[in-house]
């Protein structure tokens, strides 16, 4: 099950039930429920339920509410924004005899835990999502599996997920095996040679335009690597940007295949850093040049680096770090900005 859980329930066999899912389940999902009811559950006034359910609509990864799907609909109509980033939301009535899948059931992860749940209580899972309903993939389940991001997501989504649904032949090609959840598609050995026939090609890679000539293709980019940077102090963004775009044709890599960026601790103020990591929407974080010294003397040194900032080397030493060793470049050097990246 996902991390952050909550069961709502509005009766006495609502919260019965949730007691049955948590020993079941061998889990200690909190649960809340009414003052006039509550035991060991944590406690809300009936009359601020509406306020309660939308405090942990924002808070928690997805809520199971044992209540009747209408007030539950009523309830988060308010606050309910978008299927890329509300929780999921699964609605059991208060017999278990149905579990279904409301809210965010792909992005969200509502449909897998509506299944656990009914695996669970040994009931009747409700999916409605229409690629489940044909037994077929989703776009952005391929995305969710491999940690991916495409562009136009809503847009990528309908097109390619409505395709699927009507049973259109939609091709997938993956340049490592980031995905296995193949319902539906055609698994391409290359690209070489796409079928007329084809609708649509799903390209999943880290790499830097892997097909172009071919207009149905809508590539899903898993965000895997880790980008090592250093620079020289209040280095324009302008500079930084155009380092970042030929090392990444250096190494044919996607740029939103990064998941963070790494760097010395001395440069965690570092404006231009900062707005790369603002653009790439990914977390900047940074090492003191004690964690990074034993790193740093893998790689090539720099006298006049380590004279700046007490190691020989750092986007090397912060890759290396970051990843445990598991560095996939040299040192690319351009205009006083210094890149490297690497893998978990």
């Amino acid at each position: 099950m996902m991390d952050k859980l909550v069961i709502i329930a509005l009766t006495e066999n609502g919260r019965q039930l949730a007691h049955e899912i948590n020993r079941k389940g061998h889990t200690e999902i909190p649960i809340f429920v009414p003052q006039k009811i509550c035991q060991n559950e944590i406690a809300f006034p009936y009359s601020e339920f509406k306020k309660n359910i939308q405090e942990l609509f924002c808070h928690y990864d997805g809520l199971i509410c044992i209540m009747a799907t209408g007030i539950v609909v009523r309830s988060l109509a308010e606050v309910i924004k978008d299927k890329l980033s509300d929780p999921a939301v699964i609605v059991l009535d208060e017999a278990g005899k149905n579990v279904i899948s409301l809210l965010s059931g792909h992005v969200g992860g509502g449909n897998r835990l509506t299944l656990e749940l009914a695996e669970i209580l040994q009931t009747h899972p409700v999916l409605t999502t229409a690629t489940d309903v044909q037994n077929v993939t989703a776009l952005d389940l391929l995305a969710k599996e491999s940690n991916g991001w495409y562009q136009e997501e809503k847009a990528m989504s309908k097109w390619i997920n409505g395709l699927l649904a009507n049973h259109q032949e939609v091709g997938i090609y993956q340049t490592e095996e980031w995905v296995h959840d193949f319902r539906g598609l055609t698994v391409l050995q290359d690209l070489g040679n796409i079928p007329e026939t084809m609708e649509a090609v799903i390209v999943v890679s880290d790499k830097k335009n892997p097909v172009s000539e071919w207009r149905k293709v809508v590539q899903v980019v898993p965000q895997v690597n880790i980008l090592g940077i250093g620079t020289k102090k209040d280095i324009p963004w302008k500079t930084v940007r155009e380092a970042l775009a030929l090392f990444c044709n250096e190494y044919q890599l996607h740029s939103k295949s990064f998941k963070k960026i790494v760097s010395i601790d001395v440069k965690k103020n570092e404006g231009s850093i900062i707005q790369l990591a603002q653009v790439l929407a990914i977390p900047f974080e940074t090492y003191s040049k004690d964690e990074l010294a034993a790193a740093s003397l893998l790689y090539p040194q720099s006298d006049f680096v380590k004279k700046t900032v007490g190691v020989g080397n750092v986007a090397l030493a912060a890759v290396h770090v970051a990843t445990k060793g598991h560095v996939m470049t040299d040192r690319f050097s351009d205009s006083g900005v210094t890149f490297a990246y690497g893998r978990v």
